[in-house]
């Protein structure tokens, strides 16, 4: 069975850009909210989020389906490899269906923007962030490019949850983690 100290050894095995781990942080940090929020497995979402790019650096061609089957053979659970192959479904066929899938799905894009919005306010941090500034970013092209607006649109839609209300449950989610994420920012003057 995988555990979580597994998962992080796997990851950072794998990954070794600093930006992709902390993605994948994020993403567990996201997911484990509304794990816990919905009463659902907080260790089994958790490992979907930690675990669901970290092939994406070492085998991108191949991303997700090489880490699906070092999973499987790992013994990791069957939901998680499943919420990972549902994370990409222009790669893998398989849509998200699951709770776990679903979210798995909406956080992965958000939690990544919410991070390029935190770089740009003067602290650095994530607390810093508001829902406002989240979602005026999100209708300005070209302030993190490579975060795919479709796929946070289809995420909410997935979930049946506002765009508003999601946002905010990540921002949430992220703070919590903001140590771990490189998100606490730096002390104002004075602190």
């Amino acid at each position: 069975m995988l555990d979580r100290a597994a998962a992080l050894e796997l990851l950072y095995e794998h990954t070794k850009s600093e930006s992709l781990r902390r993605h994948c942080l994020g993403v567990e940090a996201c997911v484990r909210w509304y794990a816990r929020e919905l009463g659902e497995d907080e260790e089994t979402w958790g490992l979907a989020g930690l675990l669901h790019d970290f092939d994406y650096e070492a085998h991108p061609e191949e991303h997700p389906l090489w880490g699906m089957e070092l999973l499987r053979k790992r013994g990791a659970p069957d939901a998680v490899i499943s919420a990972i192959a549902a994370h990409y479904p222009a790669k893998t066929g398989v849509e998200p269906v699951t709770p776990l899938e679903r979210h798995l799905f909406a956080c992965d894009e958000l939690s990544g923007f919410i991070t390029a919005v935190a770089y740009v306010r003067p602290s650095r941090s994530v607390h810093e962030v508001e829902v406002k500034s989240v979602l005026k970013k999100l209708k300005t092209p070209a302030f993190a490019a490579g975060v795919n607006r479709d796929d946070v649109a289809r995420g909410v839609e997935l979930i049946s949850l506002s765009l508003e209300d999601h946002v905010a449950n990540c921002i949430e989610a992220m703070r919590g983690e903001a140590e771990a994420l490189g998100l606490a920012g730096t002390p104002a003057s004075g602190e």
